[in-house]
């Protein structure tokens, strides 16, 4: 199968998701590649891409900010906005003019806007999830006015464009189960972290990995450290919060001291989990499977999480991570973790076992096979019947 991949981005270690999928994609097919650059960075970046001759179109920051406050004023999404630079439908409509694919998978809502651009040449759109959903929440509980604001503005425009592609039929991917809204398929983040070798030894270390760009994880990161953290040092003796993620805001960077570490912007997080007690995912806010819990249950990190997180994910209280929603829940948790070794195996080898039933390369290359299949379906040119997606 031909199949050209469009994304708002270069696939990188950053972006786990979309770089995997497209890794699967060309293992099996043949793939070509569009995508956005913003800086000389992302452009060497795309020469690790396993496709050749990447398709790079030019978003340089100023004009994202420039469309991003037009899209504001003249009512379309402001993610949308961000990523329709000049140059880049033009792109689209030519490579599939001379080369013929025989399907585009657009990659997050980003590229929502390019639907249309793509004719009769049927399209799968991998949202990763209805990010609707967060604005929605991001309005009711965002952390500041502004984001509460921007949280009302984006929930409206992006949930008007999620539905147009549902009522038309478009083939859509979602990263987490429950959404049952017709044509959306089940595709989860692909993880095959290694293992680690053994349970770390010294002082108990607290470990959060995630984005510090990313609304939510701030969030939730400054509530446990003010809510959680002084009662976890309180009761487990000796122990440390090591926090790992690009673009930190300058009042986390500034709580670095007194058994607080940050790192950020690491090349790998591999290390980080290696040395690990328990990694912890105080989300309150948020759609999809938080991709640090798959990564430290695929490592076989024990991990504490909210009732928020193990509903999206489907992980159970006890059997594949610990479930914590007040102060005092997760320090218990914590401190139950880091004092029963017995504990810590047990939740390390289900959660080892879920991560790759769930998120392992081969489980996610099935699920992609059932996305693919129904782009024969009535209403979009079936792909040659001689191609299968393996």
């Amino acid at each position: 199968m031909r199949i050209l991949f469009v994304a708002p981005w270069i696939p990188a270690g950053i972006r786990p998701r979309s770089h995997t999928i497209l890794d699967l994609l060309a293992e099996s097919h043949e793939v070509r590649f569009l995508g956005l650059v913003h800086d000389a960075a992302e452009t060497e970046l795309a020469r690790d891409l396993p496709v050749a001759d990447p398709l790079l179109v030019g978003n340089p920051k100023w004009a994202r900010l420039v469309r991003s406050g037009r899209a504001l004023l003249t009512g379309r999404s402001l993610q949308t906005g961000y990523a329709d630079p000049r140059g880049l439908r033009a792109a689209l409509r030519a490579e599939i003019a001379s080369w013929r694919p025989d399907v585009v998978h657009l990659n997050v809502f980003r590229t929502a806007h390019l639907v249309e651009a793509c004719g009769d040449t049927p399209v799968l759109i991998d949202l990763d999830e209805f990010r609707s959903d967060y604005y929605a929440q991001l309005a009711a509980t965002g952390s500041n006015p502004l984001w509460r604001a921007l949280g009302r503005v984006e929930h409206r425009r992006m949930k008007a464009r999620e539905d147009d592609l549902v009522a038309r039929g478009v083939p859509i991917i979602v990263s987490a189960a429950g959404d049952d809204r017709p044509g959306t398929h089940v595709v989860r983040s692909p993880c095959d972290l290694p293992r680690r070798a053994a349970l770390p030894e010294g002082p108990p270390e607290v470990l959060f990995v995630g984005r510090l760009s990313y609304e939510a994880n701030v969030a939730g990161l400054r509530w446990f450290l003010d809510e959680c953290w002084p009662g976890i040092r309180a009761a487990v003796p000796g122990v440390r919060l090591t926090i790992v993620g690009s673009e930190p805001p300058a009042d986390l960077s500034a709580r670095a001291g007194d058994g607080v570490t940050l790192h950020a912007d690491v090349p790998d997080v591999a290390p980080y989990y290696a040395r690990a007690t328990v990694a912890i995912a105080p989300i309150f806010r948020g759609t999809g499977v938080q991709l640090k819990l798959i990564q430290a249950l695929s490592v076989g990190v024990p991990v504490v999480v909210t009732p928020t997180v193990a509903e999206r994910a489907e992980v159970r209280d006890h059997e594949h991570a610990l479930v914590a929603a007040t102060p005092a829940e997760w320090v218990s948790a914590i401190a139950e973790v880091a004092g029963s070794p017995a504990l810590a195996t047990r939740l390390a080898d289900n959660g080892r076992d879920w991560a790759v039933a769930h998120h392992g390369r081969e489980a996610v290359r099935a699920q992609l096979a059932v996305a693919y299949s129904t782009l024969s379906k009535p209403g979009f040119p079936a792909a040659p019947s001689s191609h299968t997606l393996t």
